[in-house]
């Protein structure tokens, strides 16, 4: 994951909350909130990628009213500033009405980001979880840009491979990830759009030379 560069001299850190789909990624975002020199606690909506993927389809309202739920524990520890870290998460929940619920709080989720990004590409590739993430992203890049080429895909069985802790170069091998990644497409961007995906980045950089979006960058400076 890339790391930002903040003065944090005399300067003491919020505590950031991280909300995610697994344990796995939500501890995720919190190593990436510590890596760069904030504080951190997380909590997930689900057990496991299918958990995540249940809920998410077929549970949203209920989904809603867990995030929410979340942030006001927050709250009541003084914390103020939630990340809304999994990409699949944000696209299932109502955020606005979260964010008109928790209006003390600062709540920032990926697609803040995408809005930002989608003046900035022609043609773009999207890893997702899952197609019910995939269609809420590209919906934001066409509203913004229609003009924007996409190929977009959902990896819901590299997710699982993360969450078991593959090397992430058998990972890339195995799915082929490099040619969906550039070569097929010519793409000028790669956004990883699940928050499990940095976990193959460092590896997906030797091989293809494109930008490699991770949207956690510019979400944490939304928040800070």
């Amino acid at each position: 994951m890339s790391k930002l560069t903040f003065n944090l001299k005399n300067y003491n850190p919020p505590t950031i909350g991280v909300i995610a789909g697994t344990p796995v990624d939500t501890q995720m975002g919190v190593d990436f909130i510590l890596k760069n020199g904030f504080r951190a606690i997380g909590v997930p909506t689900a057990s496991s990628p299918e958990e995540q993927n249940r809920l998410q389809f077929l549970n949203s309202d209920s989904l809603t009213q867990k995030v929410l739920g979340i942030i006001n524990d927050f709250e009541e520890k003084n914390i103020f500033r939630t990340m809304i870290y999994c990409n699949s998460l944000s696209a299932a929940i109502d955020v606005r009405y979260i964010k008109d619920a928790c209006q003390n709080s600062k709540i920032v989720t990926p697609l803040d980001v995408y809005q930002r990004l989608a003046s900035k590409y022609n043609k773009i590739a999207i890893w997702a979880a899952n197609g019910q993430c995939l269609s809420s992203i590209e919906r934001i890049f066409y509203e913004v840009n229609p003009s924007i080429d996409i190929i977009g895909i959902s990896m819901l069985p590299v997710i699982k491979a993360i969450e078991s802790g593959n090397d992430p170069r058998s990972i890339i091998l195995e799915f082929n990830l490099v040619s969906l990644a550039a070569k097929e497409f010519a793409s000028d961007g790669l956004i990883l759009a699940c928050t499990h995906l940095p976990y193959l980045q460092a590896e997906l950089l030797k091989e293809v030379k494109i930008p490699i979006i991770d949207p956690a960058v510019e979400m944490l400076k939304i928040l800070v």
